[in-house]
């Protein structure tokens, strides 16, 4: 009977000992949810897929890593929008009360232009993996891009055409465009105001088309006649590839320059002839996600393999992957800041500011960021890569970041 305390005490000694050794996988997990757009059913069906997959993947990726260390699971609820500002607006209440989002991923310009007035009240950040709209570049927004607006990037392939083509005259921009969606129309408006800034640029016309056009020969015979050096489009595939086709129809070849989410391998993939592409450009300040040994594309591959996805790695699964890897980084700052039991979108959005993204916390997708309340994107050093397409494969036409000339601000909210 006297020996009885001693090992009941023994017993309660062992037991102690084993709770300190307890993994983190039994220790309390807090959930939290990040709501976003999808479109299978409208502009971007066709590129939807390989987006859709490599969000699945990054979110388990994250959970399975990150998350499990943190004790957090993140839950993605998505909704189809159809790439529509009315439907992301009339979705929203709905959103915000079944959801308690702690951060909101967007398609573009109709989550933007839905949402960026009602996001400092609601207290919810919107991330964008398209390039920023003159219409928002200004302060105190709840939005944030890791790459800047689509006039930078193409103010940076200009200035790479001005060093290593064009050196002797000004360079002819033609663009395609539609006025379907405000943020289509603002990149023209971005385009016509460097255009008038620096005089080495002459912007001599632009086609305004519908979102899904069935033929673009009439428009594209009208812009040849202005002997255009590059056409630029940073709509949509439809967009690209209507042109491209129309071309052929007419027997000429004007260099297209498009942007990741319209991007070379998307438009190869949707028309199924990558040599359609052969002598055009894309353009973005983030990596082209050639090189299949770098960290994100062997996440991709890691977890494609788990998950039976059938999506292939690309430019466009990498601008998703950079802009989710930049919400997660968010989300890691909050749960240290606030902790993980305290994280709602405010501490997201407060957690952005706090010191820059550098390339490595973005798994070298984009160059180091520095978010402000002054602008929706990272004003500093900022830089794109070109690819190209060279005898049926993209390749990088040039392999460094090439630094974006200064762009002058335009648009109102």
């Amino acid at each position: 009977m006297e020996r009885k305390p001693k090992a009941v005490f023994r017993i309660l000694m062992m037991f102690g000992a084993f709770t300190l050794l307890v993994p983190a996988a039994f220790a309390a997990t807090y959930e939290y949810n990040i709501s976003g757009s999808v479109d299978f059913t409208g502009p971007y069906a066709v590129v939807m897929k390989p987006i859709d997959d490599t969000a699945k993947i990054f979110f388990q990726w994250w959970n399975d890593t990150k998350g499990k260390e943190l004790g957090i699971k993140i839950n993605r609820k998505v909704y189809e929008t159809r790439y529509d500002a009315t439907l992301v607006a009339s979705l929203w209440p709905g959103i915000l009360a079944s959801d308690k989002p702690i951060a909101y991923l967007g398609l573009g310009g109709p989550d933007v232009s839905a949402l960026m007035k009602r996001l400092p009240d609601d207290k919810v950040p919107l991330y964008c993996g398209t390039a920023t709209y003159g219409f928002v570049w200004m302060p105190n927004q709840w939005l944030f891009q890791p790459r800047p607006t689509y006039t930078h990037e193409m103010a940076g392939f200009l200035s790479w055409v001005r060093m290593n083509k064009i050196k002797d005259r000004p360079i002819r921009v033609a663009a395609v465009s539609s006025k379907a969606v405000p943020a289509y129309v603002d990149q023209i408006d971005g385009l016509t105001t460097f255009a008038k800034a620096n005089p080495w640029v002459q912007l001599i016309g632009v086609e305004w088309v519908k979102p899904i056009p069935v033929s673009m020969v009439s428009e594209i015979r009208r812009l040849a006649t202005q002997k255009p050096d590059f056409i630029y489009i940073q709509t949509n595939t439809a967009h690209a590839i209507g042109t491209i086709r129309a071309q052929k129809e007419l027997g000429i070849h004007i260099p297209v320059v498009v942007s990741m989410h319209n991007g070379l391998i998307q438009c190869a993939r949707a028309s199924g002839d990558i040599n359609l592409l052969e002598g055009h450009y894309e353009v973005i300040a983030a990596d082209p996600c050639i090189d299949m040994s770098k960290e994100p594309a062997v996440i991709f591959e890691t977890y494609k393999k788990k998950m039976g996805i059938e999506s292939e790695w690309a430019s466009l699964p990498g601008l998703v992957a950079a802009v989710y890897t930049l919400v997660f980084r968010g989300v890691e700052r909050a749960a240290r800041m606030a902790g993980p039991d305290k994280i709602n979108g405010e501490a997201v959005y407060k957690a952005m500011f706090v010191e820059p993204f550098t390339e490595k916390d973005l798994l070298g997708m984009v160059p180091t960021l520095t978010f402000t309340k002054e602008a929706p994107f990272s004003e500093r050093d900022i830089k794109v890569k070109i690819i190209t397409v060279k005898n049926g494969k993209a390749v990088m036409a040039d392999d460094n970041w090439i630094p974006a000339p200064p762009v002058g601000k335009w648009g109102k909210s």
